[in-house]
């Protein structure tokens, strides 16, 4: 995300910047982009014309990223199984 807010490179940061390049509005509930305005980084609702100051917490981040990453390879561990299952309910069906 470019002009986002500045971080420590980690694991979370690539490149020194959040990965995350968007909060939910409170007005509309639309993901409302996040730049650094007025010094800080803050989020503006264009439908609605709505901003605000967002913190960011670097171990919040940590926290998203890695229950983001452990779903992923939770999916791929079990992707092949349900694939496994879907062919065998076909057979079952099929011999019906």
């Amino acid at each position: 995300m470019t002009g986002g807010p500045e971080v420590e490179e980690a694991h979370a940061h690539p490149g020194g910047e959040c990965a995350r390049a968007h909060v939910l509005c409170a007005g509309c509930g639309l993901p409302a982009p996040i730049a650094i305005k007025y010094g800080g980084p803050m989020a503006d609702c264009r439908p609605c014309r709505h901003g605000w100051r967002v913190h960011h917490d670097p171990v919040r981040c940590w926290q998203r990223t890695r229950t983001e990453e452990a779903l992923i390879t939770r999916i791929r561990e079990v992707a092949p199984l349900l694939v496994f299952a879907r062919a065998v309910l076909d057979d079952i069906v099929g011999s019906l």
